[in-house]
């Protein structure tokens, strides 16, 4: 029998535990650098549907008004509604409450859409909405990843002038 030096015979040759806790905390490293980076790149992703998402259904409100009849979906009422789907149409209600056959239209955090038409606002220019020259006076809203902080709220806003995180505007 052969033997190489620093091996008798009945032993193998593998790591040691020092080199084996050296790779395991090179690995923590790595992954405590990478895993934040990551939930950066998940949160810009979530973001970025829910400006989609809101675009979407502005393209479709807007329709609606160009045709006359957003009254007839929000019952000119200013209060928060939310948003639902029936049948691939948009309808608007209690947003605790689904009107019947419809479902939330939720955002990427499993929130429902929401909608106000506020009783008047001006835009950057100094036009009053919500009346019959600019029917479009609405905002559209997802409450953002922790429901509660309004900076990171993604709506739309300023008359359709913003989509984005609310702490990114002013009109």
């Amino acid at each position: 029998m052969v033997f190489h030096k620093g091996h008798t015979s009945g032993q193998h040759a593998g790591f040691t535990l020092i080199e084996v806790m050296l790779a395991v905390a090179i690995l923590a490293i790595i992954a405590a650098l990478a895993i934040p980076a990551y939930q950066g790149y998940i949160l810009e992703g979530r973001i970025g549907t829910a400006i989609k998402d809101i675009r979407q259904t502005e393209l479709i409100l807007n329709d609606l008004a160009d045709d006359g009849q957003l009254g007839s979906l929000d019952a000119n009422n200013t209060a928060v509604r939310g948003v639902y789907l029936r049948d691939s149409i948009v309808v608007l209600g209690d947003p605790g409450t689904p009107p019947a056959g419809a479902q939330a239209w939720l955002d990427p955090w499993g929130r429902i859409y929401r909608y106000q038409r506020p009783a008047t606002r001006t835009d950057s220019s100094g036009a009053v909405s919500n009346n019959s020259v600019n029917p479009q006076g609405y905002d559209l809203f997802s409450d953002g990843p922790d429901a509660s902080d309004t900076a990171d709220d993604v709506m739309r806003g300023c008359n359709g002038e913003f989509v984005g995180t609310a702490g990114g505007h002013s009109c």
